[in-house]
């Protein structure tokens, strides 16, 4: 077994012989891809609710004028 896809080597074992502990690990890159995507969305939405969130709540508000005292 070679360590070439790792950044770690191999575990020695006692026979001598190379033990990879993450030979079956793959990465299931399409869900990866998706739930970044989907998480990146959201905080994007979240983002523009936050700044724009003062002008939303005060959208059909008027401002109250001052009255001047002559």
């Amino acid at each position: 077994m070679s360590t070439e896809y790792t950044n770690r080597p191999a575990i020695m074992s006692s026979k001598g012989t190379d033990i990879d502990l993450d030979a079956d690990f793959v990465y299931d890159y399409y869900t990866l891809r998706v739930a970044g995507l989907a998480f990146a969305g959201i905080i994007v939405f979240l983002s523009i609710i936050l700044l724009a969130g003062k002008k939303i709540v005060n959208c059909g508000k008027s401002k109250p004028k001052p009255v001047e005292k002559a």
